[in-house]
């Protein structure tokens, strides 16, 4: 089933658009009433960079959250100065790259905490959090929940 969604939303992406695609992937994952420990708005569905430069950072950031991701980091892969990478984020995705970066990684978490049995331990390390405390504090700030609280409720692998 979902194979065959994203493969629609390919089609309306060749034909009409990202951001009509992008529109049509938030109707299909929007509840009439979303559970308040659902985020707002993945990362996955946000408005998409245009600029090739924030697309690569993107790309970058969302395959490898353990990475080194500091914004000094980001604009030297990128070959920009750490300021003129934060004015494109800004511009294309409505935050700093300190702020995506963290975003995403939750995010991260937040998909294997439900779609794997390992340890809180080993996906804090996986996705890029110093410690499970980190890890623990930035899935509050994202959720409104602990790491364990949201795999007890959200869980796919029970």
């Amino acid at each position: 089933m979902t194979a065959a969604l994203d493969l629609t939303l390919s089609f309306i992406e060749a034909d009409v658009g990202p951001d009509l695609a992008r529109s049509v992937s938030r109707q299909l994952v929007t509840y009439l009433q979303r559970p308040g420990n659902q985020a707002q708005m993945s990362m996955f569905t946000a408005p998409s960079a245009r600029h090739s430069l924030v697309q690569d950072a993107v790309a970058h950031i969302a395959g490898n959250p353990a990475a080194d991701l500091s914004t000094a980091a980001l604009a030297a892969r990128a070959g920009v100065s750490q300021r003129h990478l934060a004015r494109l984020f800004l511009a294309e995705l409505g935050m700093a790259p300190g702020r995506f970066v963290r975003r995403a990684r939750g995010e991260a978490a937040a998909h294997l905490l439900t779609g794997t049995t390992l340890t809180v331990e080993t996906i804090a390390a996986r996705c890029g959090f110093g410690s499970e405390e980190a890890l623990r504090q930035a899935f509050r700030g994202l959720y409104g929940v602990s790491p364990s609280h949201y795999r007890a409720t959200q869980s796919t692998t029970r």
